[in-house]
């Protein structure tokens, strides 16, 4: 039986999720390592995380990296359009939080059709665009899971277009793809994790969309 966990997250921080299955990793790294790291104790022996996936490059999404990376000694993966990205200031938009990119170099990328075999859950990876170039959900087809990074959010809310690199078209594409998806729980970037009517919730993040971008 496969758990997932929010380890992380508050208003400003992004949602940081531990997979347990046979290959535990980690979704995203937030900005609050030490606190991460606390409530990751309480289920699993860091070091036992073989993965740090990112949804995207953004600081709070990315910038605990370091010290997980430490504590883990799990590979980085991100998409192959951010891998240069983290690192830069304006790409990370570390600068809206007042503090410098933290130096983070992948170990691996990530494409559009790859699966993550964990075990009992293979995910797939999406890349969605939008909120920004190398952004990805991951999608668990047989679980309807969906971790979907900064693209959507619950009860229709959407990520902005108007950092770094984002793009209106490209992010109205990558939800019309989300559209089509069985999905019944909802593992955001940011907000609460959701289940049941999550496709309706889908549905109107891609009305939202197209109504103001």
């Amino acid at each position: 039986m496969v758990e997932v966990h929010k380890v992380s997250g508050s208003p400003f921080d992004g949602n940081v999720y531990l997979i347990l299955d046979e290959v535990p990793i980690l979704v995203d790294a937030g900005m609050e390592p030490e606190s991460t790291l606390r409530k990751i104790k309480k289920y699993i022996d860091p070091q036992e995380i073989e993965m740090i996936v990112l949804t995207h490059c953004h600081h709070d999404h990315s910038a605990g990296v370091p010290r997980l990376k430490e504590a883990t000694g799990a590979r980085v993966l991100i998409h192959e359009e951010e891998a240069g990205s983290l690192g830069d200031d304006m790409a990370t938009v570390a600068y809206l939080f007042g503090l410098p990119a933290q130096e983070i170099e992948a170990d691996g990328t990530l494409k559009e059709g790859d699966v993550l075999d964990l075990g009992e859950w293979k995910l797939s990876v999406l890349h969605t665009p939008g909120h920004s170039p190398g952004g990805i959900c991951l999608y668990e087809p047989k679980a309807k899971v969906l971790f979907s990074g900064d693209t959507v959010f619950p009860q229709g809310n959407i990520g902005r277009t108007d950092l770094f690199a984002g793009c209106d078209a490209d992010l109205i594409r990558s939800i019309e793809r989300l559209t089509a998806l069985d999905v019944e729980v909802l593992y955001p970037g940011h907000m609460e994790v959701v289940s049941g009517d999550v496709g309706r919730q889908i549905q109107a993040s891609l009305r939202f969309a197209r109504s103001i971008l």
